[in-house]
Formats: C-alpha cells, structure tokens, sequence
C-alpha cells in the first residue's frame, strides 16, 4: 500500500528526519571508533601518558595481585573512550585563566594543606570534634565539613575575588555534558540501589557529594588542572598532572595513621584513585562541567 505524500503530518516527516539523521551519526562513530587505536599510535603524549597511568597496575600485578584487581582498570578505560569518542567534534574549550602561575601556587597549596590536615588526623596531632547523622554517614566533623571548606568555598571565593564567573568555574548547564554522563550516571545508581535500601543511597550518596565528589572535583579538575593546562599549553599532560596530586593526596587516609601499609597506600593511590583521577580529568577537559562529574565521582566512591 502506497502513502500518499498529500497525506503525511509534519509530524511523521519529523520523525523520518530524525531517523536518517541518525545514519551519519552512527556511521561517523563508527568510523571514529575503527580510527582510535591509529590516532593513539601516532600521538606520542598519548602514548607516554598511557605508559605512565598503566606502570603502577603493571607493578600492581607483579606483587602478585590477580587479574581481577585489573576491573577498575577496563571501566576507567571504556569511560575514556567513550568521552573521546563522543567529543571528537566538539574541540577542546581552553579556559582564559587571568593569573595562572599565582593560581596554581594556590590550587596546590590548598591540595598540600589537605594532606597536612589528614596527616594530622591519622596521626593524632589534634582531636577532631565528632559530630555527624549516624552509622550511613558518620563524623561529618572529619571529612565532609573540611574538605567543603577548604576544597570548595576557599578556593571559590578566591576565584569570585579574581573575577571568575560561574561559566569559568567549571559550572554550566549544556546538555552535551548531561547526557554524555547519563549512562554512568545511570549504571552507578542503579548498582548504588542495588546493594542499598534507598533511603540508606540517598542519605550516604549525600555525604559522599559533600565529603568527595563536589569538593574534590572543584579543587583538582576545575581549578588545579585548568591553571596546568594554562601554563604547560599541554592538556594531556595537565589532567595527568592533576591526577597524580589527586592521587596523592589520598595517600595519608590509605596508609591510616599506619606506615607499614606505605606499599598498599602507595599502590592504591597510583593506580585506582590516580587512573579515576584521570578519567574525570579528562572527561571535564572535553565538557567543561564538572557539575555531572560530581555525581559520577559520588557514586563511584559509594558503590566501589
């Protein structure tokens, strides 16, 4: 049976549109997908940087851990790709920074206070005074009020003083960076529902927000690796930069006030917490929003 064309909406012409426009697109990603490993070869930061982020699991194996300590390593790779191969026509947006170097002497004194600070909770230089909303969150007195104050509204302020807006800060509310998110988002919260009552998620994932995903996100992916990228004009290079201090400065909650844990605090903090380091790095070095970022951050630390 023939359509007559008089008889069609505008409605089902939308739709007939919309399904071949979709043709190029799959086809563009895939031709995209088959050039990857090609592009990877030739571009030697690339290559550098991926040996750098692989040596410590490579070691990690070596001390005799199994193959399955290498899972993180596969969801942190797939993550990248998938950025990469979403991003691949939108450049990269490089942030006009007023004062790079006096900014990243601040980025990276606040990231070495921190250290300082946990190194002294760990090993009991002075009491903290506890305070928190129970067993799901715990003392909020020892991490999430910290860290917001000395992660998030020091350096915020310090940005709102030089004249920053909020565009700049690594807030925004585009839709690719939403949906680029959306199907980690959506995997993580339903294992997060999976393996926890929902009131349990919702009160735990808002101690995770405020005690990891948003202050640390802002510290590390939009202040401190936006001011590398400003000054090493290398953003590979930057977002690896960034992580390695991310990296350390998980380093003294690992060892927890024991140094006989160094190799196991020294291992974690290079390879799980580093590799993620890098994949959020590089997923806000192609959207420039760290605001989905948060959340993946969150419920990566809940659920993991």
């Amino acid at each position: 049976m023939e359509t007559n064309p008089a008889l069609t909406t505008p409605l089902a012409d939308a739709k007939l549109a919309s399904r071949f426009n979709m043709i190029p697109f799959f086809k563009t990603t895939w031709h995209d997908l088959r050039s990857l490993p090609l592009d990877f070869i030739r571009d030697r930061t690339a290559l550098v940087v991926a040996f750098l982020l692989l040596l410590p699991w490579l070691i990690l194996l070596i001390h005799g851990r199994d193959l399955n300590s290498l899972q993180p390593l596969a969801w942190v790779f797939a993550f990248i790709v998938f950025y990469r191969l979403i991003g691949r026509q939108r450049p990269v947006t490089h942030l006009e920074i007023r004062r790079p170097r006096l900014e990243f002497f601040i980025a990276v004194s606040l990231a070495a206070l921190w250290i300082i600070y946990r190194v002294g909770e760990y090993w009991h230089w002075y009491a903290i005074p506890t305070f928190g909303l129970g067993q799901s969150c715990g003392p909020i007195s020892e991490t999430p009020l910290p860290k917001m104050v000395e992660m998030f509204f020091m350096p915020f302020i310090c940005l709102l003083v030089l004249g920053y807006p909020l565009s700049r800060m690594g807030f925004a509310l585009d839709k690719f960076s939403w949906l680029a998110a959306l199907p980690m988002i959506l995997v993580l919260v339903g294992l997060g529902l999976a393996m926890h009552k929902p009131q349990t998620f919702v009160v735990t994932s808002a101690c995770y927000f405020f005690g990891a995903g948003l202050p640390e996100e802002f510290l590390f992916r939009a202040f401190l690796q936006s001011r590398l990228e400003a000054i090493l004009h290398r953003p590979l290079w930057a977002v690896w930069l960034a992580s390695l201090i991310f990296g350390l400065s998980h380093i003294p909650i690992d060892l927890a006030g024991n140094l006989s844990n160094w190799q196991y605090a020294l291992l974690t903090a290079f390879t799980y917490q580093l590799t993620v380091g890098f994949a959020l790095g590089y997923a806000y070095l192609r959207t420039r929003n760290i605001l989905p970022l948060t959340l993946i951050h969150t419920w990566i630390d809940f659920v993991f």
